[in-house]
């Protein structure tokens, strides 16, 4: 039976995505990195502290060179989708700018080895001491030379670097073992419409990994190592509650004490009376950050004062209000009070490492080189209504900032491996207790149950989860399933369904608006459900 032989006529919902909500609106762009030529060295410490902040500044230039390739690359993807509005035109690069910043690598490493002396007198070894740096110049951009981009840019890059485009061999991704078609099937149709450049989705069934499955324009197959990363938006907020999972089943926490118990100034303005429970559940009565600025993103402390004096919308308990921003907050820094340690280095310790999940974050290094250059560059389609939104979460990424209800990054597999554990009974992928199964259950336990004041869709919500009823679902649960997940705004979808032991997630570059998301997500999780024989809710229509 396909996914289009089961197609139901229900109504598409009209409710908002949980975690659908973007990050604040008052988050300003990165300024712009600009480079000066230098022409002055002092000695050669000197010299190769120099040399270390150019080939900064440089690296700083490729990664605004990689936005511009994006918009290029997505004007040429949505033209299918959007045929009726003008892709914006092209965008012009700097090459005066660039052609400065390779140039003074050269300069300056001429000015340390050979005292400025001309390239023809200088001895062989300094030469190629210069050649080696210039190498490095050359790795850094060589990425983006060779990147499908339209051909005014690509000549544009190749000549600010003085190199010609290198010819990359595309040996293709492995090919799964998995037999799932109606997925595969499903996941190329949505590739030919133009719906993701790129879409990572991950199986757990049986109590294994059954696929890990990377859907891209540039090739489709298993996921390569080391894997891409992805923006999980509110995807991420049960990472951020797993931490207090944790705490609960050690009894560090009590689900019904007031937070004001951990955090006894939160008691302001008549807030003694929220709990932990209202907390996980968004009924705390805070759903708002009142668009507060970047002076306050960056500083955890400022952040926290915020929230103690925030004064309640509603009565704790009372509304289901959907918490975007405060949920990550509040959840992070009751934890970290209740167990004295940082968020980030009590998530290191209860979730990530115990789950192994290695490619998941909440903030990435500026060290981390590495892990930033996997980072997928984010994609919004013509006449998506937040087409600034890949800036903002750039923001978010270079300046370091914690938010765990929007900045988490990570992959379909990392996922995958949270939810497998609540499944499990409370067990890793590898076999490790990580929760108590009383605790598992928990998770997933219906705590509250209520119309969501936004749109007054019927909610059943779990410690930082959710069940829906809702027909079509992006879970494509049936009514009455025990499936719990969580969305992440205008990218991705994780469920499990601890009644028959399998989790998914799904997890794309590209934002889509929300009815579209909505069909895409439920389509893909339906597919699966076909493949495994699981039961199906309404299947949407494109």
């Amino acid at each position: 039976m396909s996914i289009d032989d089961i197609r139901s006529a229900d109504e598409e919902p009209t409710r908002s995505e949980i975690g659908d909500e973007p990050p604040n609106d008052a988050v300003e762009d990165a300024p712009e990195v600009t480079a000066s030529r230098r022409t002055d060295v002092a000695s050669p410490v000197d010299g190769i502290s120099d040399i270390r902040a150019t080939l900064d500044l440089l690296e700083r230039q490729i990664v605004e060179y990689r936005k511009m390739l994006a918009e290029q690359e997505e004007a040429v993807s949505f033209d299918a989708v959007r045929e009726d509005e003008a892709a914006p035109p092209l965008v012009e690069l700097d090459e005066e700018q660039l052609g400065n910043v390779a140039e003074s690598i050269a300069d300056q490493a001429a000015a340390l080895f050979a005292g400025r002396a001309p390239a023809e007198d200088r001895p062989e070894d300094e030469t190629k001491v210069v050649a080696a740096v210039a190498d490095v110049v050359v790795e850094e951009v060589v990425e983006v030379v060779n990147e499908p981009v339209p051909a005014a840019v690509e000549m544009d890059v190749a000549a600010v670097v003085e190199i010609e485009e290198v010819p990359v061999e595309d040996d293709g991704l492995e090919v799964p073992d998995a037999d799932l078609p109606e997925l595969f099937a499903e996941l190329e149709a949505q590739l030919e419409k133009g719906l993701h450049n790129t879409a990572s989705v991950a199986v757990y069934a049986d109590g294994e990994v059954l696929l890990e499955y990377l859907s891209a324009q540039s090739g489709s197959g298993v996921t390569p190592t080391p894997q891409p990363l992805f923006r999980a938006f509110s995807s991420g907020k049960p990472m951020a509650a797993a931490a207090v999972w944790r705490l609960l089943d050690a009894g560090v926490l009590e689900i019904d004490a007031p937070v004001a118990t951990y955090w006894p100034e939160f008691a302001q303005r008549g807030k003694g009376k929220v709990t932990l429970r209202h907390v996980l559940t968004h009924t705390a009565g805070l759903p708002r950050d009142f668009g507060r600025g970047d002076v306050d993103w960056g500083d955890w402390g400022r952040m926290s004062d915020i929230l103690a004096s925030m004064d309640l919308e509603y009565e704790p308990g009372e509304v289901i209000h959907y918490h975007s921003i405060t949920f990550g907050l509040l959840v992070a820094e009751i934890a970290a009070r209740a167990s004295g340690n940082p968020f980030v280095d009590l998530f290191e310790r209860e979730v990530r490492s115990p789950l192994g999940l290695a490619d998941t974050s909440f903030v990435i290094g500026e060290e981390d080189r590495e892990a930033r250059r996997r980072v997928q560059p984010l994609i919004t389609p013509m006449g998506y209504y937040g087409r600034d939104m890949p800036k903002k979460m750039d923001w978010l990424l270079d300046n370091q900032i914690l938010s765990p209800g929007a900045s988490c990054v990570t992959t379909a597999s990392d996922l995958v491996r949270l939810y497998s554990a609540v499944c499990s009974g409370g067990s890793t992928i590898d076999g490790e207790v990580w929760l108590s199964e009383e605790a598992a259950a928990n998770v997933f336990a219906t705590h509250a149950s209520a119309y969501n004041i936004e749109d007054m869709s019927k909610n059943r919500v779990g410690q930082g989860v959710w069940m829906s009823d809702e027909q079509p679902n992006r879970f494509a649960a049936p009514i009455g399933s025990m499936t719990f997940g969580h969305g992440g705004m205008a990218t991705s979808i994780a469920w499990g369904d601890p009644e028959y032991g399998v989790c998914v997630a799904i997890i794309t570059d590209t934002m889509q608006m929300e009815e579209l998301n909505g069909k895409r997500l439920n389509r893909i999780s339906a597919a699966v459900r076909l493949d495994l024989g699981l039961p199906v809710g309404s299947v949407a229509e494109f």
